[in-house]
């Protein structure tokens, strides 16, 4: 007879599997230009923001199975940056950087652009974790763009940290393929 008082937990099976928190941030990860965007602080974070309808019909009772579709799959990267410059501030954010001079010396100048093109996306924003097994997770995000506001916090005794919320956008000629890819096989 079984004991009812005792709980069995769920094993995971292989626990080199688990992903770690900590991992990497690029923009452009297997591009030209690749680059690492920055040091995080607080951890980063995939959200993915779906809209399910229940399609309702006379004499329903409730939710009935095969009866719902997708409208709407948002996925995003949510980025908690500790190294701030103009750099990663400008990637995925719709500006001009340009150098500038007075008497104080030389600076970098961040004009905002009030128009949009399909040049202001980033190729990808990828975030580069690792397994207990020492193997690479990769999360990427194509066509991604910074469509959230940039806030500094100043605190006394603290570091600012910024969070930059990038989202992934459709293609024109594919716009029922989300740019969320994860990949679990890359080599270490």
């Amino acid at each position: 007879m079984a004991d009812i008082n005792k709980i069995d937990p769920a094993v995971i099976e292989k626990v080199k599997d688990l992903l770690l928190g900590e991992g990497v941030v690029y923009v452009n990860h297997g591009e030209a230009g690749e680059a690492i965007i920055g040091a995080t602080r607080g951890g980063s974070k995939l959200e993915i923001e779906k809209e399910i309808k229940e399609i309702e019909y006379d004499g329903s009772l409730g939710a009935t199975k095969g009866m719902r579709r997708p409208t709407k799959f948002i996925a995003r990267l949510i980025i908690n940056f500790l190294k701030i410059n103009y750099v990663n501030l400008a990637y995925g954010v719709n500006v001009t950087v340009s150098d500038g001079s007075d008497a104080l010396g030389t600076y970098k100048k961040i004009t905002f652009n009030t128009s949009f093109a399909s040049t202001d996306v980033l190729t990808n924003v990828t975030f580069k974790g690792y397994k207990a097994s020492g193997e690479y997770c990769i999360i990427r995000l194509d066509n991604a763009f910074n469509m959230n506001d940039i806030s500094f916090e100043f605190k006394e005794k603290d570091e600012i940290i910024s969070e930059m919320t990038y989202t992934a956008f459709y293609e024109y000629l594919t716009p029922s393929t989300c740019g969320l890819y994860i990949d679990e096989e890359e080599a270490s």
